[in-house]
């Protein structure tokens, strides 16, 4: 048995040591094509603020791979798979020919199409080696930064600038911040909260181009406006690695779609992690819910099940958090009511306060009787309790369903054990 994973993020990483576990003996080669071992991507912006340093961005100590008996192939771009032959084949010309395969590749965050955007200090920030490269210049001493895009990797980012004392502004396309994650009323309080902490922001404005001669020096963001800036961080949203796998017979649209054990529609090929598409618990279709904790437990399903067991994975749900000078959000699930007004009882229950300074915020979103998605400012303690019921899908009854106390921003969920 030889098996093959591809890719040594959360996915590939777990699905590595879950092989373990069940086959001691085997062959298992992890190709990546990246140069680092397994890493935290979601620890990349807390080393550019300097709360942590690069060390702590590893996931395992140097002796994993001959603690696993594994085989680590680095800089391994994969750029076609046969299913027929069962072999993986790199662009550098290299084979491997597996028994099982997982392909875990993740996804590529999405570059600036604009004239400017190849400058030396443009960066997205999705990998060890943009995080390294925009250390660099920092440690040049950049005093200004712009920030295109207001998903979670931009203000994440925007965050990590600012702590480390430079000016910040963040453009944003739309009419708000974190619009995948939040509603507009708890993007406000954060959007809010940033600025109070001194990121500036400006909605509903485009980067029309890159600026400077061999340098960055601004960004222009209409024919007469111009901000300064020393270093961009673009964060326009990723897509998964799935073009050198367009002609291999994979079912893929959004994603690699796979089933409830992760395998693909080819025989002994797995997909894990921010490439596969499954099935959404919540929007009851397939699509990619592309986060840590959705990867880490699909590539360890995955794993398993490469190994001949027949584990079962319920289904993704999308679901963030975060936390920006002392003010958490988190959010699961359908975070704000259909525009489209899709058949069914749709509702909403929310409710806001302040205390100490800070504001509590709670969305919930409800079909009928069934919790769909919540979002939470401030106190996001009952997290856990609200994320459950989202999974579990089951109506609730008019009392379980009063979760709100008034409009004092609070939840009273112990009722629902």
């Amino acid at each position: 048995m030889s098996y093959i994973i591809v890719g040594n993020s959360a996915a590939g990483l777990f699905a590595v040591e879950e092989i373990r576990k069940h086959d001691t003996q085997s062959e298992v080669v992890l190709l990546t094509a990246e140069q680092e071992p397994s890493y935290s991507r979601c620890l990349t912006t807390y080393f550019l603020a300097g709360d942590i340093p690069a060390s702590r961005l590893y996931l395992r100590g140097e002796d994993f791979a001959q603690r696993l008996k594994l085989t680590m192939v680095y800089g391994a771009e994969i750029n076609g798979v046969d299913p027929t032959r069962h072999c993986l084949q790199s662009s550098a010309g290299q084979e491997w020919n597996y028994s099982k395969l997982l392909l875990a590749m993740g996804a590529t965050a999405n570059k600036l199409t604009i004239p400017g955007g190849n400058l030396p200090e443009v960066f997205t920030l999705r990998t060890m080696k943009d995080a390294l490269a925009i250390a660099a210049v920092l440690e040049r001493g950049a005093g200004k930064a712009v920030v295109i895009g207001g998903g979670l990797v931009s203000l994440k980012s925007a965050y990590a600038l600012r702590k480390r004392g430079l000016e910040v502004t963040v453009l944003v396309s739309s009419g708000q911040i974190l619009s995948q994650m939040l509603d507009r009323k708890a993007a406000n309080l954060i959007q809010n909260h940033l600025q109070a902490h001194g990121i500036n922001f400006l909605l509903q404005t485009e980067a029309l181009e890159i600026t400077g001669e061999g340098h960055v020096q601004g960004v222009l963001v209409s024919p007469a406006a111009k901000l300064e800036a020393d270093i961009v961080i673009v964060g326009k949203g990723v897509r998964p690695n799935v073009g050198a796998l367009i002609n291999s017979g994979l079912n893929i649209g959004q994603g690699i779609r796979v089933d409830s054990h992760l395998a693909t529609n080819l025989p002994g090929i797995y997909a894990a992690g921010d490439i596969a598409e499954t099935w959404d618990l919540v929007r009851q279709r397939f699509t990619v819910n592309a986060t840590w904790p959705n990867a880490s437990a699909q590539g360890r399903i995955a794993g398993a099940n490469m190994c001949g067991k027949q584990e079962v994975y319920p289904g993704s749900l999308g679901l963030n958090s975060v936390d920006f000078y002392g003010l958490s959000a988190m959010s699961a699930g359908i975070t704000k009511l259909p525009e489209n007004k899709e058949p069914g009882n749709w509702q909403q229950t929310e409710g806001l306060k302040k205390t100490g300074g800070l504001p509590i915020y709670h969305s919930l979103i409800w079909q009928g009787d069934i919790l769909k998605g919540f979002v939470l400012v401030g106190d996001t303690s009952q997290c856990g309790v609200l994320t459950a019921l989202v999974k579990s899908s089951r109506p609730l009854s008019s009392a379980q369903k009063n979760l709100t106390l008034g409009k004092r921003g609070t939840l009273a969920v112990g009722m629902m054990k």
